[in-house]
């Protein structure tokens, strides 16, 4: 499985979405003040079946994945692997939150 990543470049991660028919999808908080919502990538005919997931334009997208400090790995094969990880110095979040948010993953 060759890894590619970590990359921020907004055209090679929408060319791997497109080439993996892949959509950008928001998580739905299940709590008003948790802010801000994950975002990911979900097959098209999988994302229609999940109240907890938004389809969200590609900008939408972007701005979240800039803001946030976010970086995106995947698999260039056939796998469809992939994962959107945090940039530590580019976080908007404290070490702490950071650190307490690492526990539960």
């Amino acid at each position: 499985m060759p890894i590619i990543g970590p990359t921020t470049d907004h055209s090679e991660i929408r060319r791997w979405a497109e080439t993996h028919n892949a959509i950008p999808t928001e998580v739905l908080p299940h709590d008003v003040d948790s802010e801000p919502a994950l975002i990911r990538f979900m097959l098209a005919e999988q994302a229609k079946d999940h109240s907890d997931m938004r389809l969200i334009p590609w900008e939408e997208f972007f701005l979240k994945f800039d803001s946030l400090g976010l970086s995106f790995v995947y698999d260039d094969g056939s796998t469809g692997y992939n994962e959107i990880l945090q940039i530590e110095e580019l976080s908007p979040y404290s070490k702490a939150e950071r650190n307490a948010a690492s526990f539960y993953n």
